[in-house]
C-alpha cells in the first residue's frame, strides 16, 4: 500500500544527518524524495566516516528509500535542471550553512518565484535572527550550548557528558517534518507554500521540560542525575548486568516490598517523593545494597511480576540482533544493495492502519537516477548524454558503461536507450 505521503515530491539538498534524516522520514512515510548530490564522488567519504564495501556507512543508513541524482549547480546547464526540477516539487529540504544555498541560486526568494506552491524548509545550528547565526552548527555544540549536556552524566563528576546518539541532530530533522507537513495543511487550504525552519540549538532548548520546570519552580540550577534519582534509575545486579526500574509515587511500597525491604517505604527520609529526591544518595545505597544480592533475570522477573516498571540495559548489538521487540515491529529490516548486496536498516517506529509506511529501497549510489529523472523532466537521451559527458551531472554506471537507472531500461547502456 502507498505511505500516507504518496505523490509528494521532495527535493533532498542536504548533507551530514539532520537534514537527511528529516528526508529520510518523509521518504519512510511514502514521498518521492530526490537526494541530490554534487558530481564530486569523494564528497561522500569525506571526514573520516566509516566506509563499508566502499559507501559511506552513514549515508546508507539516513538515505534509504530515496533516488539519487547528481548535478553541478555551478554550471549554468546544472542549475537549469535543477529549477526544472524545482518546478516539480511539493518541498525542499536544505542543511547547508548561510548563504551557500544563495550563492547556488537556490534560496528559498529564488526558488519561490519559479514555484509559489513550494515548501522550502531550511535546518541549520542556529537559525535566522540568531546572534551565533554565522557560526558552524554541530550536534556536540547544540547539545552543550543548550543545557543539555549540563544535566547529563554522573552528578560525582564535573565532566559533561553528551547523550550517546546526536540527538540534535534527529530531533530537529523530527522538528523540520513536523513543520513541512504543517505547511502542507497550510497550503491545501491556502495553494501557498512557504518557509519552515528548525535548527539544532531550539530542539534540545525545547526538550529542556522537566529541568526547565524544576529552575523556575524553585530557582535552584539543575545538575546531572546519572542514570536518575533515588530509586528511579539504573541498578547493578550481581551478574555485573544493570537494570533500571522507575517506582513513580503510587509503586513506592510495591517496589520496597519487591526489593525485600518493605521497611524502606516508611523510613521518615523516604516517606514523600520530595524526601526520596532530597535523600537520594542515601536510597541509591540502600536500593543498590538490595540489588547485588541477584542477578539481572532474577530482578527484571521480580519487578515484572509484581507490575513495577522495569527494564534491562541492552548493547547496540544485543537491540539490533536479538530483541524480540525489534523483529515484531520490523524495526531491523533487510534491503539489496546495488554494490554491497544484502544489508540492513532500520525499520519505521511510525505505525499507520491504512497507509503504512514502509523501507522499499537502499540508499542510492551517487547520481544513480539521475538519467532516470532528468528523463522524467523532459530531457532527451542525447542531451543527457552531451551533461554526463561534460561533467554537468554524474550517472552511476557498471565496468561496461551501463546505466541501471531506470525501471524500464534497467541494465541498458544510454546510447542505446
Amino acid at each position: 500500500m502507498p505511505g500516507p505521503l504518496s505523490g509528494l515530491r521532495v527535493l533532498d539538498f542536504t548533507l551530514a544527518l539532520a537534514g537527511p534524516f528529516c528526508g529520510l522520514v518523509l521518504a519512510d512515510l511514502g514521498a518521492d524524495v530526490i537526494k541530490i548530490e554534487s558530481p564530486d564522488p569523494d564528497i561522500r567519504t569525506a571526514g573520516g566516516l566509516q566506509v563499508y564495501h566502499g559507501e559511506n556507512s552513514h549515508f546508507l543508513v539516513v538515505n534509504r528509500n530515496k533516488r539519487g541524482v547528481s548535478l553541478d549547480l555551478k554550471d549554468e546547464r546544472g542549475r537549469e535542471a535543477f529549477y526544472r526540477l524545482v518546478k516539480t516539487a511539493d518541498v525542499l529540504v536544505q542543511n547547508y550553512r548561510p548563504g551557500v544555498m544563495k550563492r547556488l541560486g537556490a534560496d528559498y526568494e529564488t526558488l519561490k518565484a519559479l514555484n509559489p506552491r513550494l515548501i522550502y524548509c531550511s535546518i541549520s545550528g542556529f537559525g535566522e535572527g540568531s546572534p551565533y547565526a554565522d557560526l558552524a552548527g554541530m550536534d556536540l555544540i547544540a547539545q552543550g550550548m543548550s543545557g543539555l549536556m549540563s544535566v547529563t552524566g554522573n552528578y560525582d563528576s564535573d565532566e559533561p557528558v553528551k547523550a550517546g546518539t546526536p540527538v540534535t541532530d534527529m530531533g530537529s530533522g523530527m522538528y523540520g517534518v513536523i513543520g513541512i507537513i504543517s505547511a502542507l495543511y497550510h497550503r491545501e487550504k491556502t495553494g501557498q507554500g512557504q518557509a519552515v525552519e528548525a535548527t539544532l540549538l531550539d530542539t534540545p532548548i525545547s526538550w529542556l521540560t522537566w529541568r526547565a520546570a524544576e529552575y523556575w519552580a524553585k530557582g535552584e540550577t539543575p545538575g546531572p542525575q546519572g542514570s536518575g534519582l533515588g530509586a528511579y534509575r539504573a541498578f547493578k545486579c550481581s551478574d555485573g548486568r544493570w537494570v533500571n526500574i522507575a517506582p513513580t509515587n503510587r509503586l513506592w511500597r510495591g517496589a520496597c516490598a519487591t526489593l525485600g525491604a518493605p521497611e524502606l517505604a516508611d523510613d521518615p527520609r523516604f516517606k514523600t517523593q520530595t524526601l526520596r529526591n532530597e535523600h537520594h544518595r542515601e536510597l541509591t545505597a540502600a536500593f543498590q545494597e538490595h540489588f547485588l544480592k541477584h542477578d539481572s533475570e532474577y530482578w527484571i522477573a521480580a519487578f515484572r511480576e509484581a507490575k513495577l516498571p522495569c527494564g534491562p540495559i541492552k548493547s547496540v548489538a544485543e537491540v539490533l540482533d536479538d530483541d524480540p521487540h525489534v523483529k515484531a515491529r520490523d524495526m531491523v529490516v533487510e534491503l539489496e544493495h546495488p554494490v554491497i548486496g544484502t544489508t540492513k536498516a532500520l525499520g519505521v517506529p511510525v505505525k499507520l492502519s491504512e497507509t503504512p509506511g514502509a523501507v522499499t529501497r537502499p540508499a542510492p549510489t551517487l547520481g544513480q537516477h539521475s538519467i532516470q529523472v532528468l528523463v522524467e523532466l523532459g530531457y532527451s537521451l542525447e542531451e543527457i548524454e552531451e551533461l554526463r559527458e561534460a561533467g554537468v551531472i554524474y550517472a552511476s554506471g557498471d565496468e561496461h558503461g551501463n546505466y541501471a537507472d531506470t525501471h524500464e531500461h534497467a541494465g541498458t547502456s544510454i546510447a542505446s536507450y
